[in-house]
């Protein structure tokens, strides 16, 4: 027994009464808690040997990018300038901005040469299939004397130039200098000519009137002896008179000259001192006929007048009429 209580005395405190028990217990850890928020210096333990890290090896791609700075540098070019191009030896750069402004300045240079100088005013023309007619009398038939080149419409020349009483057709054809323009026209063929006292013109197949050019035998005259004023180029005769005028040419070519009147027709003067009036139309032959028969069935009559024109109705007037 003594020896348990000797045992107890030396390892635990006697117990106290409950109140003050909790209240040690109560000090010792608040103790416990300041002392382990007073930090301590720790001694920091020296950190092993470590080998030195090697660099990491450059890619193919960077070492190219690396040799090619390097020749850059011994051709004396800074690859590291932030505002310099590099250009490769032997290749020409030109600028965007130069060469928008060269053709600005060759569009303006042609505007010039194509507006307000005299290259493109139009003052002469090629012209092909003439043969009455000059080449200055189509030049200004034409109506474009002294017009610029590009206010030319080729088919309001053509129409210009075919208002010509002369002109059957005109082809016109733009072109640059020297010949600008063109021109190839056919004019009318005459197949006989009018007379209305001293004037005269020619007449094609159509009945178109039209200016004498000249004198040309091979051509029917036709003698208008009415008093009427003479017809102006551009007027129009009856195709039946143009016909007929040429069958009777094509069955008497003795004859120079053909008759016309308003009401009895074509006609000529006979060398046996009578004249005699066929009409017009293109049944000569038969009015012909007629007029033959009655000639020949009159031996002994002096005619002053034989009209066949109504080969029906032949009549004729004796020049000594006898009661």
């Amino acid at each position: 027994m003594a020896t348990d209580n000797k045992r107890f005395s030396e390892k635990h405190v006697a117990p106290a009464d409950g109140r003050r028990a909790r209240q040690k217990r109560g000090e010792k850890r608040r103790d416990a808690r300041q002392t382990a928020s007073v930090p301590t210096e720790v001694e920091a333990a020296p950190l092993p040997d470590r080998k030195p890290v090697k660099p990491a090896q450059k890619s193919l791609r960077e070492r190219r990018q690396e040799r090619h700075r390097r020749r850059l540098r011994r051709e004396g070019i800074d690859p590291d300038r932030p505002d310099s191009r590099v250009r490769p030896m032997g290749v020409v750069w030109i600028s965007w901005r130069w060469l928008s402004a060269s053709l600005t300045v060759m569009l303006l240079v042609v505007l010039y040469i194509l507006l307000a100088t005299d290259l493109f005013y139009i003052e002469s023309m090629a012209v092909g299939g003439e043969r009455y007619l000059t080449r200055e009398q189509i030049f200004q038939a034409s109506g474009v004397a002294n017009k610029h080149l590009f206010w030319v419409d080729p088919a309001e020349v053509e129409a210009k130039l075919e208002e010509n009483p002369s002109i059957a057709d005109a082809q016109v054809y733009i072109g640059w200098p020297p010949n600008m323009i063109s021109v190839l026209i056919t004019e009318r063929n005459p197949v006989m000519t009018w007379q209305q006292g001293d004037f005269r013109v020619w007449v094609d197949a159509n009945g178109i009137v039209m200016f004498q050019r000249e004198e040309r035998r091979d051509l029917v005259l036709v003698n208008y002896i009415a008093s009427d004023e003479p017809l102006g180029a551009g007027a129009t005769i009856d195709r039946n008179i143009i016909a007929g005028a040429l069958q009777l040419k094509s069955m008497f070519n003795n004859i120079d000259e053909l008759l016309y009147d308003d009401i009895k027709g074509l006609g000529f003067e006979d060398g046996r001192g009578w004249t005699v009036w066929f009409g017009t139309g293109t049944n000569m032959e038969m009015k012909v006929a007629v007029y033959d028969r009655i000639v020949v069935a009159n031996p002994d009559t002096l005619f002053r007048e034989i009209d066949v024109s109504d080969h029906d109705h032949p009549v004729f007037v004796e020049r000594f009429p006898t009661e």
